[in-house]
């Protein structure tokens, strides 16, 4: 595709092509050298000048002050009123044909042969003093240059054309730059909906054991320092290295089981190689953090299941919890797991399947994606 510095050379192909086609037009004159000849001709470039000035007048001021600003009524009147111009004018028979195909042929003169008495045509040759007399040809009425309005035609739907494409890549790049600009606003928005809940919950968690002077407070801030520096450094980026990703997903799993009780067992698996894949941050600790937030309960029985496994280039999360009843002013846990599929949907689309089930005793969570 060429480039808008190379445009000039597609104008001047074009313009190449326009003057072929009124010399292929003359190009039965009797001289060889008669296409020379009006090229070198003033009739010839005032006729170029005349479809020069309607192509880019109709490209540069036409177009985009009536028709992109939907003034077609304007718009269609300077057509026709220059379609009728051109009609009267006949630039293509003025300018070029009768200037230059009628010189070189000559006037044409027909003779009507003289007859005797009783109506036989006489032999060739006039009588002796007399001569044949020129008969002009009979003149007929205004011609219509076809020629002319052909090409007033065609240039005017190039010129659209042209116009009418360039708006519309110049639309869609809009478009794209759009789309692009939303969808890195999503993700922020996203990340900052995640990311303060995520940190309030595991905070609240370490004032706990602060207050009751648990030994496991040292390592549970050492932990949180590790993650709030993934989050801060690394995470801000749309994907990240996928062991960094199990490594704050493991930090927190500790951080929760220290707030676990005897009725709530834990199993947390991770399989597999990680290294050199990439993944989106924090899509795994949604659902980590959704199953520790209403799959714990201090009075039944409940299991958590956690399995991270690494194929090759895939990685396939499973995420299991029993659904411990909730207050309605509690039930929030739609809105991260919204939010992650909205991510997926943007940052792998066409390339995860996701799979949710609710039996309204168990929540399950199925995700397989493709490490970047």
């Amino acid at each position: 595709m060429f480039k808008v510095k190379n445009l000039w050379i597609i104008h001047l192909l074009g313009w190449v092509l326009f003057m072929s086609l009124p010399l292929t037009i003359v190009s039965h004159a009797p001289r060889a050298d008669f296409p020379v000849q009006v090229l070198q001709s003033g009739w010839f470039w005032l006729f170029f000048l005349v479809y020069a000035a309607l192509f880019y007048g109709n490209l540069l001021v036409l177009i985009p002050r009536l028709y992109l600003k939907q003034h077609y009524v304007a718009y269609g009147g300077i057509f026709v009123g220059l379609f009728i111009l051109i009609y009267f004018l006949q630039p293509f028979e003025k300018l070029i044909f009768r200037k230059f195909q009628q010189e070189q042929q000559g006037r044409e003169v027909i003779y009507e042969p003289p007859r005797d008495g009783y109506g036989e045509a006489r032999p060739p040759g006039p009588p002796p003093g007399h001569e044949f007399r020129p008969m002009p040809r009979r003149t007929q009425g205004r011609a219509v240059d076809f020629v002319s309005l052909t090409l007033f035609i065609v240039v005017w739907a190039i010129a659209m054309a042209i116009r009418i494409s360039r708006e519309w890549r110049q639309s869609e790049r809009r478009a794209i730059l759009s789309e692009a600009e939303k969808a890195h606003a999503e993700l922020s928005f996203f990340k900052a909906q995640i990311n303060p809940h995520f940190l309030f919950n595991t905070l609240n968690n370490i004032y706990a054991l602060a207050v009751g002077s648990s030994a496991h407070t040292a390592p549970s801030i050492l932990k949180l320092s590790q993650m709030m520096r993934y989050i801060t450094e690394e995470a801000t980026e749309n994907y990240v290295p996928l062991g960094d990703e199990l490594a704050c997903l493991e930090n927190y799993v500790d951080l929760q089981k220290l707030r676990l009780n005897a009725k709530t067992s834990l199993d947390f698996e991770v399989k597999g190689q990680p290294e050199g894949i990439k993944i989106a941050p924090l899509i795994l600790m949604t659902f980590v953090e959704n199953a520790f937030k209403y799959g714990v309960s201090n009075h039944r029985e409940s299991v958590i299941r956690v399995a991270v496994e690494v194929i090759g280039s895939d990685i396939q999360f499973f995420c299991q919890n029993r659904i411990i009843e909730r207050n309605k002013d509690e039930e929030r846990k739609g809105v991260g797991i919204m939010n992650t599929q909205k991510r997926l949907d943007l940052l792998y689309s066409g390339l995860y399947n996701l799979d949710i089930r609710n039996d309204g005793e168990v929540f399950t969570v199925n995700l397989k994606l493709s490490g970047r």
